[in-house]
């Protein structure tokens, strides 16, 4: 009895894990097709994992960037990494470089500066999410039943 139960059970978990395979992979590629800018808004709405001193700014002026435009971007970024917000960080990169670009200021050194700090966040913000992302499936792994101990560390 007990082996049929099995061969019963087995085609139909296999089934079960296409099919959320493909629901899964479909929602990641439609939720890729929505534009930054929809992305970045929603975001703003999210709790920072630490609480900042002074608020951040949905989007900078649409004047020639100044100085303090340049360190909001930057605060913003560093609050975006500590998230870690990788998605919005990407659309805040591209809002820096199309600025720019209308300006005519893409290959200034201030312009450069500002998008390496905005790289070096986003590097940043990358680890903290792979980090935060292993921590996760440790989690999920260790709950399973039937699943090895691992030794501790």
């Amino acid at each position: 009895m007990s082996v049929m139960i099995k061969v019963g059970i087995l085609p139909k978990a296999l089934i079960a894990a296409l099919i959320g395979g493909v629901t899964g992979g479909t929602a990641g590629m439609w939720s890729l097709r929505q534009p930054a800018a929809r992305t970045t808004r929603s975001t703003s709405l999210q709790t920072p994992i630490e609480p900042t001193t002074q608020p951040v700014p949905a989007h900078t002026s649409a004047a020639v960037p100044s100085s303090s435009d340049q360190s909001q971007v930057l605060q913003r970024a560093r609050t975006l990494a500590r998230r870690p917000d990788v998605t919005a960080l990407l659309a805040l990169r591209d809002d820096v470089v199309r600025r720019a670009t209308e300006h005519g200021l893409a290959g200034s050194s201030s312009v450069k500066d500002e998008l390496d700090e905005l790289d070096l966040r986003l590097n940043e913000a990358r680890m903290l999410r792979l980090k935060l992302d292993a921590e996760e499936l440790r989690k999920v792994s260790d709950a399973r039943p039937g699943s090895p101990t691992r030794p501790t560390e």
